[in-house]
């Protein structure tokens, strides 16, 4: 497991550890079981290449930054935003969050895949993502897997129906030689991981007796990268640095939130 942050660029991702402190864990775990008390009997969500009404699961709580100024604070650690300068550089805007929680014994698996080519409004690769641990997680649990090195060169591959219930409905082919290559981010809550946009990963269904819950976090270098925002389903958000494009709301540590979306 790569731990060593100058190994991004040629691994496709590193891991930081006891990036949050147990106090601040046990907060983000205060305001997530919040959340899931009140999880809607229906979601809309993407799955198998279109938009799909489904029964609400605790894996589909998709960018809950704009709504909840917890988890848009959060977004602005600074904490997490130094890991992300250590591999995009000072200029940093937030682009998509994601909650996903697997129940114990019945969480989801998410089938091999690459991120950005599902964010046709992005464009450019230099683009990371941020995998925050709020459960501790390891093989049995569902921890996330990423194969490494499989960024190179940006391919985008093509996807495939996986034809079966895991969470995007969607993967892509990677060979028996890919996938005994594959590495197990095994972290306790608090640590993070940060995989490159194009490097293929995943994880397994959660088949212990434990929750293993995440906060996915997505941020872009903002000098490198532009987002339209006429297109893009959520607000992009200036967090550290400076940018060009007038339409990224600034919110920057010193910055005052804005007003939750409804």
């Amino acid at each position: 497991m790569n731990v060593t942050p100058s190994n991004y660029n040629a691994e496709g991702y590193c891991v930081y550890t006891g990036v949050l402190n147990a106090e601040e864990i046990s907060a983000v775990r205060i305001e997530l079981d919040a959340m899931l008390v009140n999880l809607p009997e229906r979601q809309v969500v993407y799955k198998d290449g279109e938009h799909q009404e489904v029964d609400a699961r605790p894996e589909y709580l998709t960018e809950p930054h704009p709504k909840h100024p917890f988890w848009l604070e959060l977004c602005r650690h600074p904490r997490v935003l130094d890991s992300v300068q250590s591999v995009l550089g000072p200029d940093l805007i937030l682009i998509m969050s994601h909650l996903i929680v697997k129940r114990p014994g019945d969480g989801l698996p998410v089938a091999w895949h690459q991120d950005n080519t599902y964010w046709h409004s992005v464009q450019g690769a230099d683009v990371t993502t941020v995998w925050l641990a709020i459960d501790d997680t390891d093989r049995a649990n569902g921890c996330m897997q990423v194969i490494p090195c499989t960024h190179e060169g940006y391919p985008e591959l093509d996807k495939v129906s996986t034809g079966g219930d895991d969470l995007l409905g969607l993967t892509v082919e990677v060979t028996p030689a890919m996938e005994s290559a594959a590495v197990c981010l095994e972290m306790d809550a608090g640590s993070l991981s940060l995989h490159d946009s194009f490097v293929l990963h995943g994880s397994d269904a959660n088949t212990s007796g434990r929750r293993r819950a995440a906060y996915t976090m997505r941020y872009a270098n903002a000098r490198t990268v532009q987002v339209n925002t006429a297109e893009h389903w959520v607000p992009v958000y200036l967090v550290r640095g400076e940018a060009d494009n007038p339409d990224y709301i600034d919110i920057r540590p010193d910055r005052p939130l804005p007003e939750p979306l409804s």
